[in-house]
């Protein structure tokens, strides 16, 4: 399914197809899962997601940069050492943006935040909005513009349904208008893997802990290049289906499953580059279902 309504204009669901709908997508999601398990579907789903990874692999990593970089923000914020702190927002209609919880650790809901739309080497005025909804259980988080609105072409379609073995672009801005890319290969939803407790600690001090959010779906992108951090935020954009699938959460390397051997498929597409097992290429993303879910809450959608 693709997302192109406004958030405001969704309407509810009666309840017999809303249960309907719910029970479809958690024998869908259960299926997911199986694939990552053990066995003849978990060595099948390996060898298909090796040969997809080394396809995509072998393209640019900007490749697809410019259509992904025009649906998304920059999100300016100041820590409470007075630092200023970058992150990374996707529209969600006019007027609503959505991010990674852990870019606005040091706000609350209710504080202004500014936003800047991304272009190929500028970025817009900044455009002032407020926190409406923080979620560190899914490191969700909505803003609100105050005043200005974003035009139709500053918001991109959203796929409910991720394409095993597609093509992901992703891109971040600075404050000097540089664009850093990236790219990576779709492998799934499955629940948040246990992380090293190494690891999580180390998470936790940039505001968020993966190992306290096991119950959450996560999509999987097997990255082609080590990458570093200041993504989290943005979107992860299907290039084949051009829309977005993710909002991106975080990275990590094989190394810091504390479970490996549950996700054998994983390591038999990356071990193909032998930098993978140590270096940051498995990135973390939240679901397009989890962010519409919850941008249809009252919080969201009638904000204090």
């Amino acid at each position: 399914m693709i997302y192109t309504e406004h958030i405001d204009a969704l309407k509810r669901e009666p309840t017999l197809m809303r249960a309907m709908r719910v029970a479809k997508s958690l024998l869908m999601l259960g299926a997911t899962v199986a694939l990552f398990g053990c066995g003849m579907s978990q060595t099948h789903q390996g060898k298909e997601l090796a040969i997809a990874y080394q396809n995509n692999s072998s393209i640019q990593a900007d490749e697809g940069k410019e259509l992904v970089i025009n649906y998304q923000v920059m999100i300016s914020v100041q820590s409470k050492d007075n630092a200023l702190i970058n992150g990374m927002g996707i529209p969600l209609n006019h007027e609503l943006v959505v991010t990674a919880d852990h870019v606005l650790a040091d706000l609350e809901v209710g504080d202004s935040v500014y936003v800047q739309l991304g272009n190929l080497g500028k970025l817009s005025q900044p455009l002032l909005a407020k926190v409406v909804l923080r979620s560190a259980q899914t490191d969700l988080a909505y803003l609100k513009l105050i005043e200005h609105r974003f035009s139709p072409a500053a918001v991109p379609k959203w796929c409910e349904n991720e394409q095993f073995g597609s093509r992901v672009a992703m891109s971040k801005l600075t404050p000097d208008s540089r664009v850093a890319a990236s790219s990576g290969t779709i492998s799934g939803i499955t629940e948040r893997p246990l992380m090293t407790e190494s690891f999580n600690t180390a998470a936790s001090k940039e505001g968020i802990a993966p190992n306290n959010m096991r119950s959450e779906p996560v999509s999987w992108i097997l990255l082609h290049q080590g990458m570093q951090g200041g993504f989290s935020g943005g979107a992860m954009y299907d290039v084949n289906n051009q829309c977005v699938v993710a909002v991106s959460s975080l990275i990590a390397s094989f190394d810091d499953l504390a479970e490996p051997d549950r996700y054998g498929s994983v390591y038999e597409a990356i071990k193909t580059k032998y930098w993978a097992d140590y270096s940051k290429v498995l990135a973390f993303g939240i679901p397009a279902k989890t962010v519409f879910k919850l941008a249809k809450s009252e919080k969201v959608l009638n904000p204090v």
